[in-house]
């Protein structure tokens, strides 16, 4: 299902067309066994997380024939009609399932999202309280409430929720990521740059993950903005495994000789690394069972490699490295001999 711009930038703590983990518990005498409803409706529920919707759609709509007001096949078939373009069918289904039982906490996440998407931020505002009512305790309720509340435009009760989602997930990056780019969304830039900095120090692939973030498209021309993507302010852990070794050509990001060494030594080698490489003018890091960053000092490249103690033996760490370095130098070599 495509949602609107709006809907799909806010971030919630929901999917809207996997309705994974609810409860198949019997919304009323079926005429089949129990046990095979439920075998049944876990298989829709099986089809509908592996992306199949419109399997899910012939089954579900066998076990709607025989039973006709069963809550959880309909909200499976809405999401289901949802995920194939039927807008308006999905929604009477989910009208229908939550009308025949209010207490799928689902139900009202995934009415909440269509309600985002066409925003109607109060409808969302009053879908995401009747969640929170059925499961006060659900980790989820902050989050989602105080993303709506700040398109509503109310920037103290949404802080106050997200102050509760961040004390409750105190280590998590990614909790910190999507405060950041709600507050990036609602036109809070200092706000999101904080939360930004913040996951960045807990975990630096948020700032990967700020590079192509949409949410983060109106911070593009503030400068903080740009220094917390062009800083690393990683430091290796004194605990960690740490090397590294000077080659005579430079890093440059624009004639990457040095950057092209390091990952074609890795590919020629058979070392697995996120094809995510992060580029800067003045330093690029590779990261994989490795952490590999390659920039200039003194004049000359350097290639930094870090690891976690408990991923190699010393052993296995001096071997690692000393493959790198060498095929890093042969690469040059190979590559500036090429040059006209």
């Amino acid at each position: 299902m495509t949602l609107p711009t709006n809907a799909c930038r806010i971030r919630i703590a929901l999917v809207l067309v996997v309705a994974s983990g609810w409860t198949l518990a019997g919304a009323g005498a079926a005429p089949q066994p129990a046990s095979s409803a439920a075998s049944n409706l876990a298989q829709v529920q099986e089809l509908v997380d592996g992306n199949r919707p419109n399997e899910a759609l012939e089954l579900v709509d066998s076990i709607l024939a025989q039973d006709p007001k069963n809550a959880e096949a309909l909200l499976l078939r809405s999401t289901a009609r949802l995920m194939v373009g039927e807008r308006e069918e999905g929604r009477q289904d989910l009208e229908r399932a939550l009308a025949l039982d209010p207490q799928q906490r689902r139900g009202w996440l995934n009415r909440a999202a269509l309600d985002i998407a066409e925003e109607r931020y109060e409808a969302a505002l009053e879908s995401f309280q009747r969640a929170e009512a059925i499961d006060p305790k659900a980790p989820d309720n902050d989050l989602n409430i105080g993303a709506v509340e700040l398109l509503l435009g109310k920037l103290k009760p949404a802080s106050e929720r997200f102050g509760h989602h961040l004390a409750a997930n105190p280590r998590s990056a990614d909790a910190q990521y999507l405060v950041a780019t709600n507050y990036a969304l609602a036109g809070y830039a200092a706000l999101a740059l904080q939360h930004l900095r913040q996951a960045i120090d807990l975990d630096e692939v948020a700032r990967l993950r700020a590079r192509t973030e949409p949410n983060f498209q109106s911070l593009v021309a503030d400068r903080r903005y740009q220094e917390l993507l062009n800083v690393d302010r990683y430091r290796v852990p004194a605990e960690y495994y740490n090397d590294s070794t000077t080659f005579e050509t430079p890093y440059d990001a624009a004639d990457p000789v040095l950057l092209s060494a390091v990952i074609d030594s890795l590919q020629l080698a058979g070392r697995p690394f996120d094809p995510r490489v992060e580029v800067t003018d003045r330093w690029a890091l590779i990261r994989g069972d490795l952490r590999i960053k390659v920039y200039t000092f003194g004049g000359k490249g350097l290639v930094q490699v870090s690891a976690p103690p408990d991923r190699f033996t010393p052993t296995e760490w001096r071997q690692r490295t000393e493959e790198l370095f060498r095929g890093i130098e042969k690469r040059i070599l190979d590559l500036t001999m090429r040059l006209p």
